[in-house]
């Protein structure tokens, strides 16, 4: 609309602009040409103006979904550091995936927020920090004198107080914690403390002038043997909601690093997800089962609570190897990628998360976005504690999980922690973290909602996470082989199944142990991406259903064509009788009506399976799911497991009923 109103305008001033020049030049005195110059100036006043208005309202009318254009992009962002005969992905007889092209996207010049958490003072001046005795392994508390000026009035006094963070999960109604008890110079903390928010005041004020939370992960003894070998682990370090392609568009540092230091991290463009949301994906990672045999065969997914499922972590423990989990974005106990009751790991950071999520968004007189806890982003808090599990236990082998789900929000999110992550990818490299894990950087899947969905790349987008591998640079000695594995499989399709086997294959070569990897029950053809993966491999061969797959995009039909519109009206029909045989239909939940039609997709194989995406009329309600259609009888038949809600509008007023009904209600009052 902009752009029309643009070249509406300027055509008037041209075709205005060349009859005035055209009367100046025929008027011979000055004098009776004044006021036709004046009108022009005037005339070019106004249209400059009208169109800086219509620039204007057109971006401050917008909010942050549909992007702030300030400024022009950096030339070096918009660079494709891939290799430069890269056109695919993956590209053999069975599977062809497009190598995508981030920044012909019109989403590419969005401008993040401003990602400053707390002032310069806070962040380069801090008041407390906590420290390690070399000695005792025992963390104490550090008031930084040098700094009181610049916070105190003067010859005024400082008080600082902490409350502890117990090893429990807190809840909403009651945030865990304790009163907060003052403490003086290097006071040492107890070894039952996982953490704690530190406050200081100026003494007889209540206003609080400096706060920030600490975690402490003290040092426990795994090792039952006396071996002195050392043992490789493994750190998952992991981004939610992140495909390979907005990495390169949205963390162009953070991809910088990466390529420029390509021995070290080697990608796997053929990573594909197999389930909607991260869930499904990390729960095949870290048990190498998918959701319908952890349900029905070992049924420990009770409640959502996840305690009783195999998860890769018991494996490491009966190995003598540590283990830990993190993952920030917990408030509220639901939004957890995985719930546990207890602690699933011997270092569990989630209780502490959901503590200072609460307490330091409302305790703190610098309230900040929700990527903020209050002096920090929240994803350095994880980083921290995975920095700090790997120095820690370096030589001791481990599996630990650090998960960032604060970037998920919006596409444009990942750009505000591009330096910082590099900053860390750094860290891990010259304190030779690198040296004693192997590190995997991974999302689990793309974006599923929002602007890039919509994209025509948005089918790709969603299913192609970002991976890469690092191996320890001593191992080219002695298994040279897993390098020219990981190299050949860098276009080779892959799932998170085979990296479950790869984890269990790395666990095995650390502890100097012989990989006896054995075939998966939900995957018998996944393998571990560090030995030779095969060519002409199905989405079926890497334990990937078809919904999800890359290889073969849908074929899409024309949403405006009659076969289209009887496919709608029989899915509609059916997915309102569903509403109404539940008693549902116009009390709790409106009827289903169509506004927008994303698109309908057939798949290839199977002629009567679809596709649909489509924007409901009531509330904006979102909608993506697979149905078996009848065209003779126009029934439909519901492949459940596919019906997701993709916005953001509350689903609760059905929760009693089951999962599908609560999807398809779009809640005629939120409760």
């Amino acid at each position: 609309m902009f752009s029309l109103s643009k070249r509406f305008a300027y055509s008037m001033f041209r075709a205005i602009f060349y009859k005035m020049m055209q009367k100046i030049r025929t008027t011979k005195n000055r004098t009776d040409a004044t006021p036709s110059v004046l009108v022009l100036v005037l005339l070019f006043v106004i249209i400059y103006y009208c169109g800086y208005r219509i620039r204007r309202g057109y971006k401050t009318d917008l909010d942050l979904e549909y992007g702030d254009m300030r400024g022009s992009w950096d030339l070096n962002d918009t660079l494709d550091f891939g290799e430069s005969d890269e056109k695919y992905v993956v590209f053999d007889g069975v599977c062809k995936i497009p190598r995508i092209n981030p920044f012909t996207a019109p989403i590419a010049h969005v401008r993040p927020p401003d990602a400053n958490c707390a002032t310069g003072l806070q962040r380069a001046k801090p008041l407390v920090s906590k420290r390690l005795d070399n000695i005792t392994d025992r963390y104490y508390l550090h008031i930084n004198e040098q700094w009181k000026p610049f916070y105190l009035r003067e010859s005024a006094e400082l008080t600082c107080c902490f409350r502890e963070i117990k090893n429990a999960q807190a809840s909403v109604d009651k945030p865990n914690g304790t009163p907060c008890y003052i403490f003086k110079q290097d006071f040492f903390i107890s070894l039952d403390m996982i953490g704690i928010i530190v406050k200081c005041m100026q003494r007889g004020d209540k206003k609080i002038i400096f706060m920030d939370a600490f975690s402490f992960m003290h040092k426990r003894n795994f090792s039952k043997t006396s071996r002195d070998e050392k043992k490789i682990g493994v750190l998952l370090l992991g981004l939610d909601s992140l495909s390979q392609i907005n990495l390169r568009r949205r963390m162009p540092n953070t991809y910088r690093y990466l390529k420029e230091n390509k021995n070290q991290w080697h990608e796997l463009l053929g990573f594909n997800k197999l389930g909607y949301d991260a869930f499904p994906n990390l729960m095949a990672l870290l048990t190498g089962h998918n959701l319908q045999t952890l349900e029905i065969i070992y049924g420990c997914k009770q409640g959502g609570i996840l305690d009783k499922c195999p998860f890769l972590w018991r494996q490491v423990s009966a190995m003598s190897m540590p283990t830990a989990y993190a993952e920030d974005c917990v408030r509220g106990h639901n939004t957890a990628t995985l719930r546990f009751q207890g602690s699933p790991t011997d270092y569990y950071l989630v209780p502490f998360m959901q503590t200072i999520e609460q307490l330091m968004q409302t305790d703190a007189h610098f309230i900040r976005p929700q990527y903020c806890v209050g002096p920090r982003l929240q994803a350095s808090y994880v980083w921290n504690y995975a920095v700090e599990f790997a120095q820690s236990f370096a030589g001791h082998g481990g599996l630990g999980l650090f998960w960032l789900n604060s970037v998920s929000e919006h596409h444009v999110i990942p750009k505000m922690i591009d330096d910082e992550f590099t900053k860390y990818l750094e860290l891990l490299q010259t304190s030779e973290i690198l040296e004693n894990y192997v590190v995997i950087l991974l999302s689990a899947n793309g974006m599923m909602h929002g602007r890039l969905s919509k994209l025509e790349s948005g089918f790709y987008e969603e299913r192609l996470p970002f991976l890469f591998i690092s191996l320890p640079q001593a191992w080219r000695s002695t298994h040279l082989a897993l390098f020219q594995a990981i190299q050949l499989n860098r276009n080779r399709l892959v799932s998170p199944l085979d990296l479950y086997q790869t984890i269990q294959h790395v666990l095995a070569l650390g502890a100097g142990e012989k990989p006896h990897l054995m075939a998966l029950t939900d995957c018998p053809n996944c393998q571990s991406c560090l030995r030779p993966i095969m060519g002409n491999r199905s989405c079926n061969d890497a334990g990937i259903d078809w919904f999800w797959c890359s290889c073969e995009p849908f074929i899409a039909k024309v949403a405006n064509s009659h076969a289209t519109s009887l496919i709608m009206r029989a899915l509609l029909t059916h997915l309102n009788d569903l509403l109404k045989q539940a008693r549902l239909l116009n009390r709790k939940c409106g009827v289903l009506s169509v506004r927008t039609i994303y698109g309908v997709y057939n798949d290839q194989e199977d002629s009567d399976y679809y596709y649909v995406k489509f924007k409901a009329s009531l509330k904006n309600a979102e909608f993506e799911l697979a149905f078996w259609y009848s065209e003779d009888e126009q029934k439909i038949l519901l492949d459940e497991s596919k019906l997701n809600r993709l916005d953001h509008e509350a689903i609760g007023c059905v929760a009693s009923q089951n999962r599908l009904l609560s999807k398809l209600c779009v809640c005629l009052h939120n409760e």
